[in-house]
């Protein structure tokens, strides 16, 4: 068995090793996307090139948004992160924003943390991917708290988050070995895969230098390598956002593990 810590450094990885390679532009003027009318979870087949397994799937949420107020708002958010514009960014986050679950929290400790004056900061790559992957309610029944990506909102109980992943593109590639021009042994729609960190690539390297991660479905039938940039973790970073009682949205809490 994993060791807790082992696991948290993985959670760690899998965000900043996809963000940091992700091809985002920062300067589009792309709008924060919606929640794609589908359903979150369904326990059923996903069919690949020659391929099949019986596996959950993870959705965007079915739901789609229909508050006004939280729409403009993740817009709003959008523009603050394409423009890497640090003050529009202060005033979207709540002023106690956890960073943590130390405790530690507030604007001084994520500026701390995260060095949103540096154009080159992690957290700009980071609120692109999660505003591109798309979010949902976490709580049924709760429109006051919102929760990105999707990944984390709509994860099932039933399914150890610290050890599956998400595939999140469509037509992923599962190759028989960590490598671009390896053997295609089929492609997968957005299914849950398990993980096995020791023999994800490179070996021996720390999560966020791992470039192709070893997973295998569910029920075991497929086994493979997909690319770090392919797939994201429940408990890596998750951006949680919550309504007060004037109607004002804000980012309260930007945080990773459990």
């Amino acid at each position: 068995m994993k060791s807790l810590s082992l696991l948290k450094l993985l959670v760690f990885g899998f965000c900043l090793s996809a963000c940091s390679h992700a091809n985002s532009d920062l300067e589009s003027n792309t709008k924060a996307p919606d929640t794609a009318p589908q359903d979150s979870v369904a326990a059923g087949t996903a069919i690949t090139q020659n391929c099949q397994t019986n596996t959950p799937l993870l959705l965007p949420a079915k739901e789609a948004n229909t508050d006004a107020s939280l729409t403009a708002y993740l817009q709003e958010l959008q523009q603050a992160v394409q423009t890497q514009n640090t003050a529009q960014l202060q005033q979207l986050l709540d002023p106690n924003i956890k960073t943590d679950f130390g405790g530690n929290g507030g604007w001084s400790d994520f500026k701390a943390k995260w060095q949103p004056e540096n154009k080159t900061s992690e957290v700009w790559l980071l609120l692109d991917h999660l505003l591109r992957l798309g979010g949902g309610y976490p709580l049924e029944g709760n429109t006051s708290l919102y929760a990105l990506p999707y990944v984390y909102s709509q994860w099932p109980d039933s399914i150890d988050a610290f050890a599956h992943v998400a595939v999140v593109r469509d037509g992923t590639v599962l190759r028989d070995q960590p490598d671009t021009n390896a053997q295609t042994i089929c492609t997968l729609d957005r299914i849950i895969l398990q993980t096995d960190y020791e023999a994800s690539y490179p070996q021996g390297q720390t999560a966020e230098k791992k470039e192709w991660w070893s997973v295998q479905t569910i029920d075991g039938q497929l086994k493979g390598y997909v690319n770090h940039t392919d797939v994201y973790s429940p408990v890596a970073y998750r951006a949680l956002f919550n309504k007060n009682n004037k109607g004002k949205w804000l980012m309260t809490a930007l945080v990773t593990g459990d």
